[in-house]
């Protein structure tokens, strides 16, 4: 009896992921259904095709630069953990992760195997991986909120909220500190490191965007795009898309609209950042055959682990 109870519970799991996966797909579908009913694909990819290669290149080295940094950012909280991995094996690791991200978006995720991973390998705990993982996430979005609030200042909008929105910056990392302190504690002695690796991953990312606002032949409103880039961000965060499909796109529709900014180049902005990233992630797809930890076990076989490779 208590067998079959189990079986029960494991397919009622399965099915819950399963709906979510689908109710992720449906989100996502009505929303870039909505964004395209409201802009002319036509002149979208009229801006893609007389866009500058060259500095196309540039926003892509930019991109993949702050994946890179992203990487650097999760070896340290990986560290933290009692998880000592080398720098390539991390990068591996954060590569496949961006691939199960993207183009895997199940109900494990690309966090969910490289916490799977680094406890199988390294023994260190699924919480203290679990915790790693949400450090990288809280200072990343800390870092996002930050260099928003700086745009929105500086952008054009006329309805801004007076200089009191500027507290905004020190408030967010005193939160992200007591965060810390209080549920992620063995983390807060790298609270720094993490938000100077987000703060620096996020600049690349900007640096990115920028290029690829040049690359489009778009020398005006620079900021508000820029704003309307991180702002976008954080709704990419929100679980309730698949990979932040259709997330980006449809607050930069919403945004754009705000602003009096121009629909089609704002999405062409958006798409461009998502088709640098999936390239960049599509490499990932290697080590789903070739895991990142095989040479460990082909190497050393009895089970012992190899420090670096």
């Amino acid at each position: 009896m208590e067998s079959v109870r189990i079986k029960v519970i494991c397919v009622s799991e399965k099915v819950k992921k399963y709906l979510l996966n689908f109710l992720k797909f449906v989100v996502s579908a009505a929303a870039i259904a909505y964004v395209l009913q409201n802009i002319s694909f036509k002149e979208v990819l009229n801006v893609f095709s007389t866009s500058n290669g060259w500095l196309l290149l540039v926003a892509a080295l930019f991109l993949f630069t702050s994946f890179v940094l992203s990487g650097f950012r999760q070896n340290l909280s990986f560290r933290s953990t009692g998880a000592h991995l080398s720098p390539l094996l991390n990068l591996k690791l954060f590569w496949l992760g961006l691939f199960y991200n993207l183009f895997l978006p199940s109900g494990i995720g690309g966090d969910g195997i490289k916490v799977y991973l680094v406890n199988k390998y390294r023994q260190n705990g699924v919480k203290k991986n679990i915790g790693a993982m949400l450090v990288n996430r809280i200072s990343g979005l800390v870092a996002v909120g930050m260099i928003t609030i700086v745009l929105y200042y500086f952008s054009g909008d006329e309805f801004k909220i007076s200089w009191i929105g500027w507290l905004g910056i020190p408030f967010l990392y005193l939160l992200y500190y007591y965060v810390l302190r209080y549920f992620l504690k063995s983390f807060l002695p790298i609270h720094a490191g993490l938000f100077g690796w987000s703060m620096l991953l996020q600049l690349m990312q900007l640096l990115s965007a920028l290029f690829i606002l040049n690359a489009f032949h778009q020398c005006e409103n620079i900021t508000e795009y820029l704003f309307l880039f991180f702002f976008s961000t954080i709704a990419t965060a929100l679980p309730f898309t698949i990979g932040g499909l259709g997330a980006r796109e449809f607050v930069f529709l919403l945004g754009a609209k705000y602003l009096h900014l121009d629909n089609e180049l704002s999405i062409a902005l958006s798409f461009m950042t998502y088709l640098i990233s999936a390239l960049a992630s599509l490499g990932g797809i290697y080590w789903v055959f070739f895991p990142p930890f095989r040479r460990e076990k082909d190497r050393l076989g009895n089970g012992a682990k190899e420090s670096f490779q």
